[in-house]
């Protein structure tokens, strides 16, 4: 069992600065995240809780009723109708803010060692909801013998940054499109979408695409094979790169468990990867953040890349990346203009 992204974490704030524009405003810093606060809140050294953007925070709880009235999304979790605010990526008065901080004080409640602060409080996770097409196609949870795509953010990974610049990565583009794993077990084959486990019939689109480009050729040949990929194209995500047709773009290529290597790859599966992008992995996170600002995708100049996933070279897992092999960036450009 792979464990989920941390929503929630307990941590101390490493920095205070002046926010631009705003005398009454501060940025303070958490790992490698810039946070738009009230000025005076916080200092360095205060211990906070600090919640990730794609956060859900719960309508029920009171602490986070000063931000209910900037818009209230209605989900089911479990079965279980679920209302809250979700964070997002946001500029204040032309300041960079992402995510929430609040006083550790304000939640007795938390016990800092938990492993899931998040579901202590009933943060959840915003997942847009299950596009019609699919809803009639789930046949259970993502399974457990695969790790799911979620790459770890760059700006969670302050900790372990000289550690990372010491292995070899490989940069390509993160395609703006979606989640699929696809394999063949020997006897049948698979197909997940980013949570889920779907049916295989010639009316999935990843499987007829991946049909298509002879990609499930190469999965039967080899069984216990799978790839992790992005479709993109007509009716996938409001076709943001302006694709003439459906396509995959595979980022990862696992082997019992094991990522392999692009120079394992089949030929293939190299035709229809993600692509590369000559770029060297900064000194620091801030940079590696900064360095993906404003990026045009290779595939489609005239639009924003989503960002970059950096890949070991040696298809190395990590255990600062729960054992995956790549982390990712992503462009704040995207992420406003997506919000």
């Amino acid at each position: 069992m792979y464990s989920e992204r941390k929503l929630v974490t307990v941590e101390k704030i490493l920095g205070v600065k002046p926010a631009s524009n705003a005398d009454a405003l501060e940025i303070v810093k958490v790992r490698g995240w810039n946070v738009v606060v009230k000025k005076g809140d916080f200092k360095v050294g205060d211990d906070v809780l600090y919640f990730e953007i794609d956060s859900t925070l719960p309508e029920s709880d009171s602490r986070f009723s000063f931000l209910m009235h900037k818009g209230v999304k209605s989900i089911v979790v479990d079965g279980v109708d679920y209302r809250g605010h979700v964070l997002r990526t946001m500029k204040l008065r032309g300041n960079l803010s992402q995510g929430l901080v609040l006083p550790l004080s304000d939640f007795p409640e938390v016990n800092p060692e938990s492993e899931d602060i998040a579901g202590d409080l009933g943060v959840v996770k915003y997942e847009p909801p299950i596009p019609a097409n699919l809803s009639g196609q789930i046949l259970g949870k993502f399974p457990s013998e695969v790790r799911k795509t979620d790459a770890e953010r760059v700006q969670n990974l302050e900790s372990s940054w000289d550690a990372i610049r010491k292995h070899r990565w490989v940069a390509t583009e993160k395609i703006d499109g979606s989640s699929v794993t696809l394999g063949f077990d020997g006897e049948k084959f698979r197909a997940c979408s980013r949570n889920w486990e779907l049916r295989v019939t010639d009316d999935l689109s990843s499987y007829d695409v991946a049909k298509r480009y002879g990609i499930t050729d190469v999965l039967k040949a080899h069984p216990g094979l799978w790839i992790q990929a992005e479709l993109a194209g007509p009716g996938v995500q409001g076709n943001k790169l302006r694709l003439s047709g459906q396509r995959l773009f595979i980022f990862n290529v696992i082997k019992n468990g094991e990522y392999l290597p692009r120079s394992e790859w089949h030929d293939r599966l190299l035709k229809n990867a993600a692509p590369t992008l000559p770029l060297e992995l900064p000194e620091t996170v801030s940079e590696t953040v900064s360095q993906v600002d404003g990026m045009m995708s290779t595939i489609s100049p005239d639009q924003f890349a989503e960002g970059v996933v950096w890949h070991s070279e040696i298809g190395q897992g990590l255990d600062y990346l729960d054992g995956r092999d790549c982390f990712k960036a992503i462009n704040n450009s995207w992420l406003l203009k997506d919000r």
